[in-house]
């Protein structure tokens, strides 16, 4: 007989919540719950299929690199010149990629791939500093701006959501474990301060 599939999130099974660490007044991790994750290939000078593709999204896709768009409950990563990673919500996957199969190059559903997490509150630059290479200043990493980049030693993509320095890191579910474990111990100053 074969076993009943269990749904799990990228650091716990069935019954166990979404895990938290912190204390938001100084930072605090979060996992987020599973979303949708499409990755839609499209040429950007196709105005008619990039239009289609954006009236199915009810959302404009960047044309920046290292940008994101939201709308709703919508959010556009610019991942490359043809490249975007779309997150929604988990109910959504199946038909957004079958309308976008009809307009883009290709839409591949990749929600499998990815564990979300939120770090946030005033010290949130600073754990990610530890280990990420990117410069994570205001004048040039932004509200709205993302990067595909490494966190301690991991490859990530990083969004920052707010001006209340929240981000938003997208890491490899097979690693997101070791991930969660290492931003826990980069915040351990600022948590027990």
């Amino acid at each position: 007989m074969v076993d009943a599939l269990t749904a799990c999130t990228a650091l716990g099974c069935a019954g166990s919540e979404l895990r938290i660490h912190g204390a938001p007044a100084l930072i605090m991790l979060r996992e987020l719950p599973a979303s949708a994750m499409i990755d839609v290939r499209l040429d950007p000078a196709d105005a008619a299929a990039l239009n289609a593709t954006q009236q199915i999204l009810a959302l404009d896709l960047p044309l920046t690199p290292g940008k994101t768009s939201a709308c709703a409950d919508r959010m556009a990563w610019w991942f490359g010149p043809d490249q975007w990673l779309i997150v929604a919500p988990a109910a959504d996957a199946a038909t957004l990629v079958r309308a976008l199969n009809a307009t883009a190059r290709s839409a591949v559903d990749v929600s499998d791939l990815r564990a979300e997490f939120e770090l946030a509150g005033p010290h949130a630059a600073d754990v990610l500093r530890k280990g990420c290479g990117i410069d994570l200043h205001p004048r040039v990493f932004g509200p709205g701006d993302c990067a595909l980049t490494s966190l301690a030693r991991v490859r990530i993509a990083l969004r920052q959501t707010d001006e209340r320095t929240a981000y938003r890191v997208l890491v490899e579910r097979s690693v997101a474990p070791y991930l969660w474990d290492w931003v826990v111990d980069a915040m351990r100053e600022f948590v027990s301060a």
